[in-house]
């Protein structure tokens, strides 16, 4: 007999759009929800790697949480699957080579082994120190037992017997916008249909809970207990507010992205008015699903490691207007991700797309009074976003070919396709091969693209007279075609127009990459 679900907690039902010690920038696989396991990991008396005599000779392990109202109950496998566990193939490439003893490879301080099966796990230890795949957003691994294969580089889940557990999960229930991840690298066996696991939305223990000993705004009272209010002094007033564990300190980028990625239950959470008495009520939802990078990484593929980072840096600040976080910014960023996952404009275009982000950068004299050249910046992970830069090890088939043409037209292709993987919408281009440029659009906001395009070995873009469309008498549209003229005039008569310039940088001593910058030289 299925257990009995419990009635779903009353939680606001509007959007989150409606009013919402080091850094870690390793590869994620970004899993979908992954399995959070409370308790003992095997029987005892149980030993890695080796087979049991029968289903039924060790008894299974029941682990029981206490339901509140808000719990609800669902059909889910007690056995893990390492089907939430899986690398993305393209981030493979970036580890390191296997070592020849234990065939562990790492990138920067993780740790990754592949299967015997196939497929490239996180690797981590649990409290007992045993070995498990681990999601990129635990500390402490919880994922299926794993053991290296004997004589062998590979690795292999440990035996079923070794591990069975009847565990109780906790996970966030959404209210109406459900959780959602890539798809599974590969297909599950068929499950048991008799074992079950217990959801329930996230609740709030006794140690949030403080004194009423600081000023009144400091605090907010929900049920006779004071919670302590994530605030600032200059905050801006925001009709949702957000309660924090009262032991954290202000929330900066590093400490809210640390907290994402490895305590997400300890993430600040939001709390509304309820009328008609205008109390307070706590949201059952986690207002972050992922880390703020991980959001990042699923619109933007393909920039490099340095990029994701300085985005999401740089659309906190902004959001926050501030290096620190006020209730006001952190809905700010939920709008930005929840119009980026439904496809929506965005009540804050200028925080949703990078490229609105990038500041001017200034043209100055060439080697001759006639030309101009522009500085370009070196991409430093030091949180500020001067450029965004694509990594060729992302797309190594389309950058290969690039690496072997110097066509115009190739140009525009090549710089297309990568705009058209990051979400960007790219007027078809011309056959026109001098003075390569694209004309592209985003969905969110009304902006419209003019990126020229250009090929650098060196720090600076060089302009001579003869690159400039107009001083050598080619109009618009001959150089993007008649509709794409037409919409850059359209968006300049609207101050909708943003001029860039981009294309590939080589340079002795520095990793390839395909830049985009932004300046403020009209091409009208």
């Amino acid at each position: 007999m299925s257990p009995r679900k419990n009635t779903r907690p009353n939680v606001p039902t509007s959007p989150p759009d409606t009013p919402h010690g080091s850094r870690d920038t390793t590869p994620e696989s970004l899993p979908r929800s992954p399995i959070r396991v409370d308790g003992s990991d095997s029987s005892p008396g149980s030993s890695p790697g080796r087979q049991t005599e029968a289903a039924d000779a060790q008894p299974t392990v029941v682990q029981v949480a206490e339901l509140t109202s808000q719990a609800a109950i669902a059909h889910v496998p007690a056995s893990l699957s390492l089907d939430n566990y899986y690398l993305s193939p393209e981030l493979i490439p970036m580890l390191s080579d296997p070592d020849p003893t234990s065939g562990i490879q790492t990138f920067r301080t993780r740790t990754y082994v592949k299967l015997a099966e196939g497929g490239t796990v996180l690797l981590g230890r649990d409290a007992d120190q045993n070995y498990r795949a681990r999601s990129s957003a635990e500390l402490v691994a919880s994922g299926p037992r794993l053991e290296q294969v004997e004589g062998s580089l590979l690795w292999r889940q440990v035996s079923h017997g070794s591990d069975s557990t009847l565990t109780i999960t906790r996970y966030n229930v959404p209210d109406d916008d459900p959780l959602e991840g890539p798809a599974p690298k590969r297909q599950r066996t068929a499950p048991p249909s008799s074992e079950v696991a217990v959801e329930t939305t996230p609740v709030f223990r006794k140690e949030w809970g403080v004194e009423p000993k600081l000023t009144l705004p400091a605090f907010i009272t929900i049920g006779d207990v004071h919670y302590k209010r994530v605030t600032r002094v200059d905050a801006r007033d925001y009709p949702i507010a957000y309660i924090q564990q009262p032991g954290h300190p202000a929330y900066d980028f590093d400490l809210l992205e640390a907290i994402l990625r490895h305590t997400p239950d300890e993430q600040p959470r939001s709390v509304i008015r309820v009328p008609p008495d205008n109390h307070w009520e706590i949201d059952a939802r986690l207002p972050f699903e992922k880390p703020l990078t991980a959001y990042v990484r699923e619109v933007f593929p393909e920039v490099t490691t340095v990029t994701l980072e300085n985005i999401a840096r740089r659309q906190f600040e902004l959001a926050n207007s501030s290096s620190i976080a006020d209730a006001a910014g952190l809905t700010a960023l939920r709008q930005i991700f929840h119009s980026w996952k439904n496809a929506v404009p965005s009540p804050h275009p200028q925080w949703t797309d990078p490229l609105l982000m990038l500041p001017v950068l200034p043209t100055s004299s060439g080697i001759t009074s006639a030309s101009r050249s522009i500085d370009l910046p070196i991409s430093t992970s030091t949180g500020r976003l001067d450029r965004l830069d694509f990594d060729p090890l992302r797309f190594p088939r389309e950058w290969n070919f690039f690496m072997s043409t110097y066509s115009p037209m190739d140009l525009k292709r090549f710089m297309a396709g990568i705009l058209t993987r990051n979400g960007y919408t790219v007027m078809e281009p011309n056959s026109f091969n001098s003075f390569p440029a694209l004309v592209f659009r985003r969905t969110g906001h009304e902006y419209v693209f003019f990126m020229s395009l250009h090929r650098t070995r060196m720090p600076k873009l060089s302009l001579p007279t003869h690159m400039n469309p107009n001083t050598t008498g080619i109009n618009l549209e001959t150089q993007v075609g008649d509709a794409a003229a037409q919409a850059v005039k359209d968006a300049h008569q609207a101050g909708k127009i943003i001029w860039l310039k981009g294309g590939s940088q080589i340079r002795p001593g520095y990793a390839d990459t395909v830049f985009i910058i932004r300046d403020d030289n009209a091409r009208l």
